[in-house]
């Protein structure tokens, strides 16, 4: 079973060379690494020049963004399955590759896990686990969905449904996960963790644009009856999420002191009987 695994890169050399040494150290052989770098100036080049014995092929020249950049990799992947470990990401363990693959995966289309999310180079200490359930619906992306971390897709999928759509800015790998699931694609379900990845990234930072771009694509590819039951779900979501917001601040109150509480409740009494007098005072004037 041969993997492909594609490293975008852009002026992230540092990154790029932690991203290739946890490939490096994995026990199961059987990759091909791809780099796609968009021409970076830093020292990125170097770090391939150095490990040029580990890059099966790179690429360096200027690109469309990040998803044409992964196009470009899954045209030259030669590999069963495809998957996308970018610059700055390292894989959770040298022997993960191995446990995703030691029991037969048949045809499967595409393997998931779990993800650990970190801020700058933090260990597995400092790392925030992000759990995946063992059975996907499109329910799941109503929501965040699957890290592209965490999946391996087989490569003749892309051949099959076409490649990630570069019209959209941040949700390219998030569509074409839901795609493959309107179509009917089979899954596997692998309970590790698989990749460490940096958080900061652009659907971090663009939220809004991340959830427009998501709400076309539903709007566009649900019937109108599922679409009318997806806004009743994330506006039921909303008020959920509320209500658990309620529930902490409550629990909050009750596991203060009680002396704490009597001042807190004693402070909001003497505001509300000051603002009245101020407020009296000034329909006096």
């Amino acid at each position: 079973m041969k993997l492909s695994i594609i490293t975008v890169n852009l002026n992230n050399g540092d990154g790029l060379k932690k991203t290739l040494d946890s490939v490096q150290a994995q026990s199961f052989r059987d990759i091909e690494q791809i780099v796609i770098d968009g021409g970076s100036t830093d020292n990125s080049l170097d770090v391939m020049s150095a490990l040029q014995s580990a890059i099966d092929c790179w690429v360096s020249e200027p690109d469309r963004g990040v998803y044409h950049a992964m196009n470009k990799g899954i045209h030259i992947a030669q590999g069963d399955y495809v998957y996308f470990l970018n610059s700055g990401d390292r894989l959770s363990s040298n022997d993960v590759l191995f446990r995703v693959f030691k029991d037969d995966v048949g045809d499967e289309d595409f393997i998931y896990g779990h993800t650990l999310r970190c801020h700058g180079s933090c260990g597995t200490a400092e790392a925030k686990l992000s759990r995946n359930p063992p059975d996907l619906s499109i329910r799941r992306f109503f929501g965040f969905g699957l890290c592209h971390q965490a999946v391996l897709y087989r490569r003749k999928l892309f051949d099959i449904f076409g490649f990630y759509n570069e019209d959209f800015e941040i949700v390219a790998d998030w569509e074409f996960t839901v795609r493959l699931l309107l179509a009917g694609c089979t899954t596997k379900y692998v309970d590790i963790p698989i990749a460490y990845y940096e958080g900061g990234g652009l659907s971090e930072r663009l939220i809004g644009l991340r959830e427009e771009e998501k709400e076309r694509f539903l709007r566009n590819h649900l019937s109108p009856v599922v679409y009318n039951d997806y806004l009743y779900y994330v506006n039921i979501e909303h008020k959920l999420n509320e209500v658990e917001t309620y529930k902490n601040w409550a629990l909050s109150i009750k596991d203060r002191n009680f002396f704490i509480n009597l001042l807190m409740i004693t402070k909001w009494f003497f505001e509300k009987v000051m603002n009245r007098i101020v407020t009296r005072g000034g329909n006096n004037v």
